[in-house]
């Protein structure tokens, strides 16, 4: 079976509209279905591994948000179908984000992404 690794790097895209990401949900989707497939977070995407997240319900005039999503939850509900989670280390450090503040996933340095991506089959890019 083809492994395929779905690098995440536009965060929150189109998370008022669908209450979630597109690019997310599809992966999950997909290793719902039967592929053989993993994550890496990238750029703004690795925000999506804070477990610290309480996102509030979001109020525009009359309309409202009322349940956020989570992404450390969908993250976490996605490593235990035993696929991987994985971020850039210096993307999280460029931010600011400590590594003890995340879900347990593994980072990796950015001079190491082509190695890392070689392993893969496919690469999907968001």
């Amino acid at each position: 079976m083809a492994t395929i690794l779905s690098v995440i790097d536009t965060a929150y895209r189109a998370t008022l509209e669908e209450q979630d990401d597109t690019s997310l949900w599809f992966t999950h989707a997909c290793k719902n279905s039967g592929a053989d497939v993993h994550i890496l977070l990238t750029g703004n995407a690795v925000n999506y591994a804070v477990k610290t997240q309480n996102p509030k319900p979001l109020h525009l005039g009359t309309s409202s948000v009322s349940s956020p999503n989570k992404f450390h939850e969908d993250l976490e509900s996605f490593t235990k179908t035993g696929s991987k989670v994985f971020f850039i280390k210096e993307d999280l450090i460029e931010r600011g984000i400590g590594t003890d503040s995340l879900i347990g996933i593994e980072g990796i340095k950015r001079s190491n992404l082509a190695s890392f991506i070689d392993d893969y089959d496919h690469i999907w890019h968001w």
